[in-house]
């Protein structure tokens, strides 16, 4: 019995140590696979809100072309501007913007959407930063909120110019960033933007609002940066305590109930609109995993121990067997039979050890073979459980198909969704447009397949070379596909028919067997649209920005009803080896 004790407590002193290890390695890799998937969240989460960016970002530049705005920023200040606020007032509804304002040269604002409430009208922003960058040719962009009962807001403002190219005004538009808020908050994760001045002006979680993460006490004393929030409502940040582990930073705090006590932090820089991102996830599943492996490696080690116990016991049994074997024949004959059937119970034992410790050896690649794709599926599988509580089926249905693609498919649509998200600067150039078809169907893939739509491309068996860009002609085909795709909804056989062909020029054909266009001459005006106001994509820019991109290529794009039914538009672009 004494040794029995002695040796299991030689186990236990040996056994610390490595489950300590045990625990640690698996805390680490743990760690290691949040980190991951918490990256593609932040990634994801920070490009939907630059997305969300984007459709505003480029009004205030479509709008500076408009000849009512253009000829309203040098009329007399003494004549009325009634017909230009309502004209406003009507963009702003058609896209969505929280607000439109008309500038003059010198910043003070002539006309804007909110007129009929306590708008800006006569204030001057000649000294706020976006003004002062779209005076000097570039696109401004500025968030702030001025007044306690005024929403926040993000700004983007671009120059007006008469005909000569001078600088005569400028035009700035408002978003609302607590409507774009209300789409992604109550995701598991917690996610916020902080700007400069470390203020946290966009969250999903609303008691994280207007926290300042820097020197709050700097911030509020500085007169100039102060102005921009209303200093009443910043706060400071929740007490808590950041420390490395495993080459992470974790938060641990106990004061915020929304706030995991645990949670493992990230960021990631967003120049584009000038804040961080930052994402902090719950450490509890780590924790979880990192004491299962442990426990099974504890029970590993516990079978080992029997297993020698259970050897040390047969060797004394053996032993006592030899020594009655001296004394007497007979009375070992009975003792034999005896020790007999107890070696074959402890024989049964230790089968069933070693298969339980084999186990527990395979255990450790078991879990390494297929922890990364389970986290992967558990994160869309709980972000579809929320989605389905919330009777959000459509997106819950996405993500339930983004699972069953993760294994093929998953790699290419996200290197596409990159692609397509990057902001081409470079000028026109040779590009595959049978690649850009391809890239596109891929991209397009997805929601085709959820509307039952049948695509009918042949694709041409050598490259068709064209002079453009490839994101910008993709961003084309892209806008056509949907749009077709938006048009046949709820058809009973909705098709879309993609042709290239050479007539001298390269063709890009478009077509589908929807009800067709109802007035073709207007298709490509600013904000002109058959979808109701507020669906969301229905601002009327998608076919007069894809106007303006094949028109700086040197090419054409028209549309027309097809004389089979539905809708055809053709692309006409320069091959490059006319060039």
């Amino acid at each position: 019995m004494l040794k029995r004790v002695v040796i299991a407590l030689l186990i236990a002193l040996l056994a610390t140590p490595l489950l300590w290890g045990v625990w640690q390695w698996s805390y680490s890799e743990a760690l290691d696979q949040l980190e991951v998937r918490g990256q593609g969240n932040l990634s994801l989460a920070s490009d939907r809100l630059v997305s969300q960016f984007e459709r505003y970002r480029q009004l205030p530049v479509v709008l500076s072309d408009n000849p009512v705005l253009r000829d309203a920023v040098v009329r007399d200040p003494k004549e009325s501007f009634q017909d230009i606020n309502i004209f406003l007032e009507h963009a702003a509804d058609v896209t969505g913007a929280l607000d439109i304002l008309l500038l003059d040269r010198s910043g003070t604002t002539l006309a804007a959407a909110n007129w009929r409430g306590d708008g800006f009208i006569g204030v001057n922003f000649a000294e706020r930063p976006d003004f002062v960058r779209a005076m000097n040719g570039a696109l401004g962009f500025y968030h702030s909120q001025e007044n306690a009962d005024d929403p926040r807001g993000f700004y983007f403002t671009t120059a007006l110019r008469d005909d000569a190219g001078n600088i005569t005004g400028g035009i700035s538009i408002k978003v609302d960033l607590e409507v774009l808020e209300v789409k992604w908050r109550g995701d598991p994760e917690i996610i916020f933007f902080t700007d400069t001045n470390g203020v946290i002006f966009i969250a999903n979680r609303h008691t994280l609002l207007l926290r300042v993460y820097g020197d709050y006490e700097g911030l509020v004393a500085d007169d100039k940066e102060s102005l921009r929030y209303v200093r009443t409502q910043l706060q400071t940040m929740f007490p808590f305590n950041a420390d490395e582990k495993f080459g992470h930073t974790r938060w641990l705090q106990i004061e915020d109930t929304e706030i995991p006590m645990r949670s493992l932090y990230l960021k990631i820089p967003l120049p584009v609109i000038g804040m961080t991102g930052n994402i902090l996830l719950n450490l509890k599943p780590v924790e979880e995993q990192a004491r299962l492996r442990t426990a099974l490696a504890a029970v590993f080690l516990v079978m080992l121990g029997l297993l020698i116990m259970n050897l040390l016991q047969r060797r004394r049994t053996l032993a006592d067997l030899l020594e009655i074997e001296e004394k007497a024949t007979a009375e070992l004959e009975v003792r034999v039979a005896e020790r007999t059937a107890q070696l074959q119970s402890a024989n049964e034992h230790l089968v069933q050890a070693g298969k339980l410790a084999a186990l527990g050896q395979m255990s450790a690649g078991i879990s390494h073979e297929l922890n990364q794709p389970l986290a992967a599926i558990q994160s869309y599988a709980e972000n579809a459980v929320i989605l389905l509580e919330r009777e959000r089926t459509g997106e819950a249905s996405t993500n339930l198909s983004q699972i069953s693609n993760l294994a093929g498919r998953m790699g290419r649509i996200i290197r596409n969704l990159r692609a397509f998200a990057r902001k081409e600067g470079e000028p026109a150039t040779q590009v595959d447009l049978v690649k850009v078809v391809e890239d596109t169907l891929e991209l397009a893939g997805i929601r085709l397949r959820e509307k039952n739509v049948v695509v009918h491309w042949e694709k041409p068996a050598t490259p068709v070379l064209v002079i453009g860009g490839g994101v910008r002609l993709q961003q084309v085909v892209l806008n056509l596909i949907s749009n077709a795709t938006d048009a046949m909804d709820g058809q009973d056989d909705p098709q879309i028919w993609v042709d290239i062909s050479r007539n001298g020029a390269v063709l890009l054909k478009v077509r589908d067997n929807g009800p067709g266009l109802i007035d073709k001459d207007k298709i490509f005006e600013p904000f002109y649209t058959t979808k109701p106001v507020g669906e969301g994509d229905g601002m009327g820019l998608g076919l007069s920005i894809s106007y303006g991109i094949v028109q700086s290529f040197g090419g054409q794009i028209v549309g027309e009803n097809h004389e089979e039914g539905g809708a055809e538009f053709r692309m006409e672009l320069t091959p490059s080896e006319a060039v």
